[in-house]
């Protein structure tokens, strides 16, 4: 699923009422998992955009799963893999 650049059919992200639960749930994630790579992205005052750039994607891919009818645990599996991954490769 391709999420460049899209507004999620229910309006932006940002306004989903998930987003802040998964900015949290994402950001505990990535501090216990990958400590140096936060401290990296807090240094360099990116943090909060690549954050809030991943739950954003992962919203969108949870609504799309929605409008296509795919079942939650499928649509979590498929919009927390790159959330929960500490990696900023793809932003």
């Amino acid at each position: 699923m391709s999420t460049s650049n899209q507004l999620a059919p229910f309006g932006l992200p940002q306004e989903d009422a998930r987003f802040a639960p998964l900015k949290a749930m994402a950001e505990e994630n990535w501090r216990e998992n990958n400590p140096k790579l936060v401290k990296e992205l807090e240094k360099s005052g990116s943090l909060e955009k690549i954050l809030e750039s991943k739950v954003s994607q992962a919203i969108i891919i949870l609504q799309q799963c929605e409008v296509k009818g795919i079942p939650d645990n499928q649509a979590r599996e498929l919009a927390y893999e790159d959330l929960l991954s500490p990696s900023v490769q793809s932003s």
